[in-house]
């Protein structure tokens, strides 16, 4: 989460003074969910002696959470539409994967 609060901050830096489109807004922002994911996957998993797919899944459930109410308090509002539910899909589908690609680099251990 706070990972992404600093790249958010920094990119509304970056747009405020280049004048970005507002087209590059959505494409930046999931990366920036993926690399905020892919780490908070990395830190969550260490401990961890199988099923990291799960753990890496439940981090990207976490982080959904976690950000619809942290951005959703700062908008003044809460919608749950068809763009949180597909959001909340992506997260978790990135954190599982994020866990089995990790988790693949060290033969040792067990993924399933």
């Amino acid at each position: 989460m706070i990972i992404t609060l600093l790249f958010i901050l920094l990119f509304a830096l970056v747009v405020q003074i280049s004048g970005l489109s507002s087209d590059v807004i959505f494409p930046v922002m999931q990366v920036v969910k993926v690399i905020s994911i892919f780490v908070a996957v990395a830190i969550a998993i260490k401990p961890a002696k199988s099923k990291m797919w799960l753990y890496g899944a439940l981090v990207g459930f976490l982080y959904m959470v976690l950000t619809f109410l942290v951005f959703s308090l700062l908008d003044g509002q809460f919608v749950v539409d068809a763009s949180a539910c597909s959001d909340l899909l992506f997260q978790v589908l990135v954190g599982l994967v994020s866990a089995v690609v990790l988790r693949l680099r060290n033969k040792d251990v067990e993924v399933i």
